[in-house]
This record gives C-alpha cells, structure tokens and sequence, in this order.
C-alpha cells in the first residue's frame, strides 16, 4: 500500500514536471530571449499604468457619479491597451510598435480626463499615464 502511494507521488510529481511552462519574465520574449533594454522600459511603466488606472477606475466607481463615467473609460481602456502592449513586446512581435502608439494615444487621453479630479487616485494615474505614453512612444524608435 505504501509502495503503491510512493509510486503515484512520483509519477504524479514527473508528470508535473513535464507539463510545467518556464517562468517567462517580463523582459523576455515567450521564446525566451532578452528584449532591448527599451521594452524593459516600456513594460514596466505599462505594468505600472494598468496598476494605477486599476486604482483610479476602481476609486471612481465607488462614487456613483456620472461625471466619472469617462474617467472610468478611459481607465478601463488604458489597462486593456497597455495589457495588449506587454503581450505583443514580450512576443517581440512585429505589431509592438502600432500597438505601443495606440497605448500612448489612449494613456494621453486618460491623463488628460484624470487631471479634470481632485482624487488622490487621478492625479497618481494621470502622472502614471503620461510616463507610460512618453515610454511607449519613444521605445519603439
């Protein structure tokens, strides 16, 4: 009996092994190979944009104003842009670039919407956002 649940550990601790994906960090490529030192950059000032625009949508909702509904947009679309951003850096793939000037036209308009608040959360993400747009522009050139 012991013998037999000994067994199914180590068949059940290879088969794990074996299917286990290598951790990917964020300055590698899904191949495994290092990004310029431009997408580094890039992506961990888009990994800080979806932090700050997740605070600031989540602090606006809490309100229950109207007059936030923008700003929640916007939010909500800067995560989605720079999430989109980091995925196609780290493929190290062709579309990085038109990706990357989307996510600055989005963060530009979302800094431009939070500056509108007073909130302790805007005027993080607002500052957040334009780092991030300034990153993403110049890292692709």
């Amino acid at each position: 009996m012991k013998r037999n649940i000994l067994l199914l550990a180590i068949f059940g601790f290879m088969a794990t092994s074996f299917t286990n994906q290598p951790i990917s960090y964020a300055w590698e490529s899904r191949s495994g190979t290092v990004l310029n030192s431009d997408y580094k950059e890039c992506i961990k000032d888009c990994n800080a944009c979806i932090s700050a625009s997740a605070a600031c949508k989540m602090a606006c909702s809490k309100m229950k104003d109207s007059k936030m509904d923008k700003c929640i947009q916007l939010c909500k679309e800067s995560i989605a842009t720079c999430t989109a951003s980091i995925e196609l850096m780290q493929l190290n793939s062709e579309s990085a670039q038109d990706m990357c000037l989307t996510c600055s036209k989005v963060c530009d308009r979302c800094a431009a919407e939070c500056d509108k608040f007073d909130m302790k959360e805007c005027k993080k993400c607002a500052e957040v956002c334009r780092k991030t747009s300034n990153s993403c522009k110049y890292s692709m050139k």
